[in-house]
């Protein structure tokens, strides 16, 4: 009993531990690139116009709940995979993010939310309220969605992965239908999620040993 109770007291605080690791790794760069692409130190921003798809799905801002959603996917993901898969999770998420990154300093996007600007939803006012317009392609929150499925395709029924699935599509819907992304932000970071976990099994973490 004492052995089992050390195993999942290691478990936790490893997960604990390595997720707030890699919150910091994805978070603090992107928010110190979005800073430098607002004062124009990585040069002109590319701002990318919408196309007939995206105008055809109407704006949401009760979809808002889903768009943050996000975070609790990324959690979800991180509680209830296995060790092995854990740790491919977490080095999928780390080289999608540092490309992103790469991505976003080298080529900076943006997205005009003139058709979002008279919003009186307060959850919504309050995100666009430190989330600038720009690092929008690959999007982040799809190919972190995307990862998350797929390290959750091999936990629980089929009905269970097939909800997750519906989720990531509803995240994905949410960033048109608040005019955050482009199709063509949520294709790039959906391939690069898959590359990243493709490469992770040839270059995956060894798990991690428990001592007794």
């Amino acid at each position: 009993m004492g052995e089992q109770v050390d195993e999942i007291s290691d478990s936790f605080w490893r997960r604990a531990c390595s997720g707030s690791l890699l919150v910091i790794w994805v978070l603090a760069p992107y928010a110190l690139i979005q800073k430098a692409t607002m004062r124009g130190d990585l040069g002109e921003i590319h701002w990318l116009k919408f196309s007939w798809f995206e105008r055809a799905i109407p704006v949401n801002f009760s979809s808002i709940w889903l768009y943050i959603s996000f975070y609790g996917l990324l959690i979800l993901a991180g509680l209830k995979t296995q060790k092995r898969e854990y740790l491919r999770y977490l080095s999928t998420v780390g080289w999608t993010a540092m490309v992103s990154h790469a991505c976003y300093l080298l080529y900076p996007t943006g997205v005009s939310r003139e058709e979002v600007s008279g919003s009186d939803h307060w959850l919504y006012n309050a995100m666009v309220g430190f989330d600038a317009p720009v690092n929008a392609a690959p999007s982040l929150h799809a190919s972190l969605s995307v990862v998350a499925g797929l390290a959750l395709w091999r936990h629980g029924s089929v009905l269970f992965r097939g909800l997750i699935w519906l989720w990531v599509l509803g995240i994905l819907w949410s960033t048109i239908a608040l005019r955050q992304h482009l199709a063509v932000d949520l294709i790039t970071g959906g391939v690069l999620a898959c590359l990243c976990w493709w490469a992770s099994s040839r270059f995956a973490l060894k798990p991690y040993v428990l001592k007794r």
